[in-house]
């Protein structure tokens, strides 16, 4: 996992002229490699935290995205293959359509068990995707059903009722963690996440503890690459000499303090 700058020398190296030294984004990019400590750093370490995480990803995160997004719209496309046959937008027969749909349908009820398992065991906030994921499906597998046992063409398909089965339960489902979300669920608040970043940005504990966790040689080498960008900033006067001093005795993972102090002094 790599950001713009491999080490905090490089980045206070190619720092403008123009930009302001921060010392949080200098020690952030000196423990690039362990975001489990950026997260507890300020909100310049949270922030490159996500940006690093985010690049790690990769295209590997889009390649898990990709299943989940089939399966979002899994019930658009069951849909899709019933109506065509009664309302003649296709020429798909009656007999690969009921199994297109019902599969589909399945997918969908495997989703809205998932989802509602993750949002039982989260904050259980009244979140607008899940209103519309579920009551979405429900209305869908609805008209689906209702196609499935009005159309005289899908009727007669042999062995139609057990692909009708998935449909129905996916209607529950989806119609179950609506009601679910829309009646249990709290609402955000648009406060929260800024209040426990800022209680996670300044919780000392849990930074000395994910410190802990690194190698002793590694902690010299983070050390070494952040004092010596700051020397590299003293020496081109970007920050004072006595702020320089500073920073190098301060504990690791803690100059965004000092960034903080300096913004308050303004």
């Amino acid at each position: 996992m790599s950001l713009r700058h491999e080490s905090a020398l490089a980045w206070a190296d190619d720092l403008s002229a123009a930009a302001e030294p921060r010392l949080g984004i200098l020690e952030a990019y000196a423990l690039q490699r362990h975001p489990e400590a950026l997260a507890h750093m300020g909100d310049d370490g949270a922030g490159l935290a996500r940006v690093a995480a985010a690049k790690g990803s990769g295209m590997a995160g889009l390649w898990l995205m990709l299943p989940a997004l089939l399966a979002l719209i899994a019930p658009l496309i069951g849909l899709a293959a019933i109506l065509g046959d009664p309302l003649g937008l296709h020429r798909m027969d009656a007999s690969i359509s009921v199994p297109i749909a019902g599969a589909c349908f399945a997918i969908a009820a495997v989703v809205q068990a998932v989802a509602a398992g993750w949002w039982l065991r989260g904050r259980r906030e009244r979140h607008g995707t899940l209103l519309l994921l579920g009551f979405g499906t429900a209305v869908l597998a609805g008209l689906t059903a209702w196609t499935m046992s009005s159309a005289g063409a899908l009727q007669a398909v042999a062995d139609a009722g057990p692909w009708r089965v998935p449909v129905l339960i996916a209607g529950v489902l989806g119609l179950a963690l609506g009601v679910l979300v829309l009646g249990a669920g709290s609402r955000v608040d648009a406060g929260a996440a800024e209040r426990e970043a800022a209680e996670r940005a300044h919780d000392g504990d849990r930074l000395r503890a994910a410190l802990a966790t690194i190698p002793a040689s590694e902690l010299d080498r983070i050390r070494a690459d952040r004092d010596g960008a700051i020397a590299l900033l003293v020496e081109r006067g970007r920050i004072p000499a006595e702020t320089g001093e500073r920073a190098q005795r301060a504990e690791l993972g803690t100059l965004h303090r000092i960034d903080t102090e300096a913004r308050g002094r303004r």
